[in-house]
Order: C-alpha cells, then sequence, then structure tokens
C-alpha cells in the first residue's frame, strides 16, 4: 500500500517531463522514417536491380514498418505516462485537501494512516460532557480515517497498475516494438481483475485482496468497470463469486478472511452495478458487449451454481447471486425492470405450483459457512430499486404478466406475496424480515432519492407518479393496518416526512385549496384524505421508528413553516399571531395522532415502552437534522428563496435545527425533572412536549424575522393552536382509527 508521507512527498514532475518526452517521440520517429525514405529507399529506386536488391527493398521495408512501430509504441507510452501522472496526482490533491481537512479539525494523522482526535475541547469536561460532542467528533474520525484509506487504495491501484504494464512484455521473443501497449491505467487494471475472476480454482488470499484492492479503486469508474465486466462474462463472474463465498466444508476462515469475502462482496456488487450503467449516455446507443453481459445475468437466474458439488447437488440459483450482488451500488434501471419482471415470474410460478418462497428459495439451498448473500433474492433487489428512484417508481407502477395473468408489482410484494422470516433469507442479522428491503424499495420510490441518502434542496420535486404511488399506499394502510408490515415501518415513517405538507393538507378541511397556506412548489400534491391520513399515522406512530421519523418530520416543517410565514409575510395574508396559532394547531395534530398511536401500541405497554419511543427518537436526531435542507417540503426551493435552495437550507439549520438539537439534547437528559421533550408516557406529556417545540420553533422564528411578537403573545397563539390541535386529533383519531375495525 502507498503511504502517507510517499504520496504527500512524491515529486511527480519528472512522471510530467516522462510523458511529454514520450508523446514527443512518435513526431520525431515520424521524421527519422521520411529521411530514411528520401535518402536511402527513394535514393535506390531505379538505380539498382538484381536478386541483393529485391532482399535489400525487403529488408528495408521493415525497416520503415518499424519506425512505424516505434512511433506507435511510445505514443503509446506517453498517454499512459500520463495517464499514470493524472491518477497519482488526483490522488495527491485529494491527500493535501484531506490532510488540511484534519489539521483544521484537530485531528492528528500518523504516517500510517492513524487518525487521532486531538480537539483541546476534550480537556475541558464541560465543552466535552455537551450533547451529541463524542458522537459527533467519532463520526468525523471515521470519515476522515475511510476517505484516506480510499485515496491511499486508489494511488495503489494505479501504481501497481503503471508498473506492470510498463514492465509488460507482449512481444515475448520477438525484439520488433510492442505496439500493444496499454494506454491507460483503467484497462490495465481491468485486465488484471478480470484475470482473477477468470483464474481456475479458489483465490489465495493475496489474490483476493488483490482482487479488493482493484475493485475498490475502480468501482465507481465508468470504464473500467464495462470492461471488467466483459472480460468476466455474466455467468463466470456469478460462478466465481459462488466459490469465494462457499469455501470447502471444513473450511474456517479467520475474522479478516471473512471481512475480504465481505468487502469483495459490496465491491463487486458497486463495479457491477456500474458496468450496467456504463452506456447510458453512449451515442449509439446501448453498449452491445454490456447488452450481452446483462442478458446472460438473465438468463443464468434459474441456473443452480454449486461450488462444492462433490458436497452437495444443491446450489445458490443465479438469481439469488445475483441480487446479493445487487444490494450494492446502482445498477442500470431497464436492466432492474427486465430482472424484477424475470424473478416476480419465477416467484409466482413457484407459489402457483404450491412451494411458497421459504421453501422455493430456502432448503435444501444454503448460503455456506460465510452466510454472505441472502437466500431471498427478492431482498437484494429491493434494496437495488432503493437505491435507484427511477427504477422503483417504475416498478411499482408496472406490471407482469404470468401465465398470461396480469401481475401488479405492487399489490403482489405489498399484499400477496409471502415473504420468508429469518436473517439467512435477508442476508441482515439486524434486519430478519423482508418487508425492510420492501419498505427500502418503496421509500426510493416516492421520495425520489435512495432511501440510505437524505433529501436536500436538490431532490427533484415529487413527480405525479411519486405522489400517486404515496396516495395509494397511505389508503391501504389505513384500509387495513396489517399492510404496515413489521421491518417497514422506519421507511413509511421516513416517507412521510417528506409528505408532510401533503399530511397538514390532507387534516385540514380546506387543506386541497390552501396553496399559499401550505405550498407545494413544483411538487405534485398527494391527496390524502382527513381519514386515511389519520388512520396512517395512528398506525405507523405505534412503531418507535416510525413515530420517530413522523415526529421530526412534523417539527421540521412546523418550524421552517413559520419561519417561510413570518419571512413572507404577504404569502397568505394573515397577522404573525394568526399564522403561528394556525401552524401550532395543525402540527399538534400530527402530534397528537402520532400519540395516540404510541398510547395504544403493544411497545408502550410493554414495561420498557417509553424508554424504547424515547431512545429511537434520540437516535433519529441525526436523520431529523439531515431533512432541514428541504425547507417546507421538496420542491420548494424557489418558493423558500429567490435564489434557490442554499438559502433555503441556510435558515433550516438556523430554525428546525436548533429545534432538533433541543429536542436530542433534551431526550439525552430525559431523567430530569426539568426535560420538556422527553416523556411520552402519558397524552399530557406529549401535549406539553409538543407545545415545547411549537413555542420554540415560534420563538426563534420571531427572532429570526425580527417580528413584533412579544414572548406572552407567542406563548398564547402556540398554547391556543396547541389545544384545538390536540382536540381534533382526539376526535379523529378516534372516529377513524381506534374504532377500526
Amino acid at each position: 500500500m502507498v503511504s502517507i508521507p510517499y504520496l504527500d512527498k512524491a515529486d511527480l514532475a519528472p512522471l510530467a517531463d516522462a510523458a511529454a518526452s514520450w508523446a514527443a517521440l512518435p513526431t520525431k520517429y515520424e521524421a527519422l522514417q521520411r529521411e530514411f525514405e528520401q535518402r536511402v529507399i527513394n535514393h535506390l529506386k531505379g538505380h539498382w536491380d538484381g536478386d541483393a536488391a529485391d532482399a535489400a527493398f525487403v529488408t528495408m521495408g521493415k525497416a520503415r514498418t518499424e519506425y512505424e512501430n516505434a512511433a506507435t509504441e511510445a505514443e503509446r507510452i506517453g498517454k499512459l505516462l500520463q495517464d499514470a501522472h493524472g491518477e497519482f496526482a488526483a490522488s495527491q490533491k485529494q491527500l493535501h485537501a484531506l490532510l488540511g481537512e484534519a489539521r483544521d479539525d484537530h485531528y492528528k494523522v500518523s504516517d500510517d494512516g492513524r487518525v487521532e482526535d486531538v480537539d483541546p475541547r476534550w480537556d475541558s469536561p464541560t465543552a466535552s460532557a455537551s450533547p451529541g460532542f463524542a458522537e459527533e467528533r467519532k463520526k468525523k474520525l471515521d470519515s476522515l480515517v475511510s476517505r484516506l484509506t480510499r485515496v491511499l487504495e486508489v494511488a495503489t491501484a494505479a501504481d501497481e497498475a503503471a508498473s506492470s504494464a510498463l514492465e509488460r512484455d507482449a512481444n515475448g521473443d520477438s525484439e520488433s516494438f510492442n505496439t500493444s501497449v496499454y494506454t491507460t491505467l483503467d484497462a490495465v487494471e481491468a485486465d488484471q481483475a478480470a484475470a482473477l475472476m477468470n483464474k481456475k480454482g479458489r483465490l489465495s488470499d493475496a489474490e483476493i485482496t488483490k482482487l479488493n484492492l482493484l475493485l475498490s479503486a475502480n468501482k465507481n469508474d465508468p470504464e473500467f468497470s464495462r470492461d471488467f465486466a466483459v472480460k468476466t462474462g455474466g455467468e463466470n463472474m456469478l460462478s466465481k463469486y459462488n466459490e469465494l463465498t462457499s469455501p470447502p466444508a471444513g473450511t474456517t476462515l479467520s475474522k479478516a478472511q471473512l471481512a475480504q469475502l465481505k468487502e469483495l462482496k459490496a465491491n463487486l456488487g458497486t463495479t457491477i452495478g456500474t458496468a450496467t450503467t456504463s452506456d447510458d449516455h453512449r451515442k449509439g446507443g446501448p453498449d452491445p458487449e454490456i447488452t450481452k453481459f446483462q442478458n446472460d445475468l438473465l438468463k443464468a437466474g434459474q441456473r443452480d451454481f454449486n461450488a462444492n458439488p462433490t458436497e452437495s447437488p444443491y446450489g445458490l440459483s443465479g438469481y439469488q447471486l445475483t441480487s446479493s450482488l445487487m444490494s450494492e451500488g446502482k445498477w442500470d434501471k431497464d436492466f432492474l425492470q427486465d430482472y424484477g419482471d424475470a424473478l416476480i415470474t419465477a416467484d409466482k410460478n413457484a407459489g402457483d405450483a404450491g412451494q411458497n418462497p421459504d421453501a422455493y428459495w430456502g432448503y435444501p439451498r444454503t448460503l455456506g459457512t460465510t452466510n454472505i448473500g441472502a437466500l431471498d433474492p427478492m431482498a437484494g433487489y429491493m434494496d437495488a430499486l432503493g437505491h435507484n428512484p427511477e427504477a422503483s417508481t417504475e416498478f411499482f407502477g408496472s406490471e407482469t404478466t404470468v401465465n398470461g395473468e396480469k401481475v401488479d408489482h405492487y399489490d403482489y410484494l405489498m399484499k400477496d406475496r409471502h415473504w420468508p422470516e429469518g436473517a439467512g433469507y435477508t442476508g441482515d442479522p439486524k434486519n430478519p424480515n423482508g418487508y425492510n428491503n420492501l419498505g427500502h424499495a418503496l421509500e426510493s420510490a416516492v421520495t425520489g432519492h435512495s432511501y440510505d441518502s437524505s433529501p436536500s434542496a436538490d431532490t427533484p420535486a415529487h413527480n405525479q407518479d411519486q405522489a400517486a404511488l404515496m396516495q395509494k399506499l397511505v389508503q391501504d394502510v389505513s384500509d387495513d393496518g396489517e399492510l404496515a408490515h413489521d421491518g417497514m415501518q422506519d421507511s413509511l415513517g421516513r416517507m412521510t416526512a417528506e409528505y408532510m405538507p401533503d399530511v397538514y393538507r390532507g387534516l385540514r378541511p380546506d387543506g386541497e385549496s390552501e396553496e399559499d397556506f401550505l405550498p407545494l412548489g413544483n411538487s405534485v400534491s398527494a391527496n390524502f384524505s382527513e381519514r386515511d391520513i389519520t388512520r396512517f399515522m395512528y398506525t405507523v406512530g405505534q412503531d418507535p421508528d416510525g413515530y420517530a421519523a413522523i415526529s421530526y418530520g412534523q417539527t421540521q416543517y412546523s418550524a421552517e413553516l413559520m419561519n417561510y410565514h413570518l419571512s413572507h409575510p404577504d404569502a397568505y395574508g394573515l397577522s404573525d399571531k394568526e399564522t403561528i396559532y394556525e401552524i401550532s394547531e395543525t402540527g399538534a395534530q400530527v402530534d397528537g395522532i402520532l400519540s395516540l398511536g404510541r398510547q395504544d401500541s403493544a411497545v408502550q405497554e410493554s414495561t420498557e415502552g417509553d424508554k424504547v419511543f424515547n431512545d429511537r427518537l434520540a437516535s433519529a436526531g441525526d436523520w431529523g437534522k439531515s431533512i432541514t435542507s428541504i425547507g417546507i417540503g421538496v420542491g420548494t426551493a424557489a418558493i423558500t428563496s429567490p435564489v434557490g435552495g442554499a438559502v433555503a437550507g441556510e435558515v433550516a439549520g438556523n430554525v428546525s435545527g436548533q429545534l432538533i438539537d433541543m429536542v436530542v439534547s433534551d431526550l439525552e437528559r430525559d431523567s430530569s425533572d426539568d426535560a420538556l421533550y422527553a416523556s411520552g408516557a402519558d397524552l399530557e406529556s406529549s401535549k406539553s412536549a409538543v407545545q415545547a417545540q411549537l413555542r420554540n420553533a415560534a420563538t426563534i422564528s420571531v427572532a429570526e424575522n425580527s417580528s413584533g411578537l412579544n414572548q406572552a403573545e407567542i406563548d398564547t397563539a402556540v398554547n391556543n393552536g396547541a389545544e384545538a390541535g390536540n382536540g381534533y386529533a382526539n376526535d379523529k383519531s378516534r372516529s377513524y382509527a381506534q374504532k377500526r375495525g
């Protein structure tokens, strides 16, 4: 591995000079060739005949070819050295930036890559004990270590590739010039990685380490990924992956070896995903080689791959292996559609034949001793959709024809399919339920961003298909609360938080006509009925994760909506006091419905119920702060500020960001008698908590916008609005949710 001191101090000027010198050689060789032809060959032509002349002219013809080959080799070496210089210079620049960032933020980076936190605030008991300080410093440290490792990996792979390319003698015993010299490091590294994947027999630890290095350094590079995939082949790639993650029985892997294989899964999956998207912007349409690679993966779906045929006749299917890799990276949208159609067809055919997914994808199939992957291929496929919002929205709005019967993708997965239970089926001991993966796919489908990333001011506005799917989901859960399956409530909660403007509209009798009071910007509205959104939030709020996400969504939206209207007093025409009252009323409705759901949940009724809810609320604080960048909702950047999302995000950090910090801080000291937000043990304390949130939001917004309201007027508006909102929440919950059959 290239070291930090080496890359930091490396003088790359000689390499740049060498690249320039080699690049200049072809012109010189061409000049020599012309001079040779003019002064020797042309001079002798017509003046020399006979056998000796014929033999000499043949030899001179070969010499002319050698000049041409020399020029070609020099040109290609020049390009290779230039590419190497570019790679090293980019890595060095990134390293310098990271070292500077570390110094500025009081982290010490040792020559061996260790990073130490030397922030002077650690010496202050008061500063180091502040809420979230230790966690924030740890996150920054981990991020620095990860990015430093990445830079060194890229530099190391480039260094080894350059060395290999320059030492390579493609001509063998021939003394001629080599015209097949590599011109890019990508090509070298792709060949090296493909050679390892195509090698017969199991790879050694050193070879797996090398393969990981190559893939990790290049997994997001379309050129490398494309060449690697094509040279490896779809079926062969699945076979080697299966072989590596299913060592022979009796093999004992160390923690380091197992970690390498898990890293390989992530690197290989991301690389193949990048390969499938490598021709997205290709002139002339799809790349035939990539199309063939994708078709090979589809054909291999129902084939069994067995790494150890002498031990068992049963192995994982191509669907299981592909889906295992698919959970990583971002895969091509069109391929995901074709793959989803094929997977649902196989899944439903098995069900029609009397085999539920537990049996069809389970025993006697096995993950092997590494437990890498998942027996249920639908789990990995759902996460693939979760990383590609465009693909997931399209998929849940379409259908597959199976044996002449049209199968709606959403209905099949949400209502009809039996999802196997157990970590072996999902590949995730922390989430042994495939509904968790389904939640990821639905989350990206309705929000427009990957499930494991946060929305921002740049997130596209909700479109018609996204809003329609969210509306259908809310209505279905309203009609049948069992559809809010265990494992997906956290996703349902986050989805709801990002549709908070639509939620507010649904709870207000004239919400649909309040475009000025509850603006959607460019977003298409999901028209929730009062009954449906009440039932939905009451149901999802019974889960601690769902409760936490919607609660933060309400907190963020109420705060930003107050700030928006106080800074744009003509947007709706209410006085500041009336604005605070109206927003407090609807915000308290959301919180009241959630609180009633929380009180009626099986979790809350347990001995540790209150602690569980509050712990989840505290742990979700970082996510809550992440959504503050969307201002008053996805698609409203142009409304919140004449210059767009930058100022909107800045304001959000000042208002709702501060408010969420207050909530998290209070939760972390929830044993204190004066904790305002922490207790949810009864409805009265929940009412007090939401009033405190709304009061602080109003107070900050008034201060931000220099409103003339005094604290007493703020308190009155908030308290009266919240009291009315809590009353509405109680009435609606009892009418719509608690009496539901």
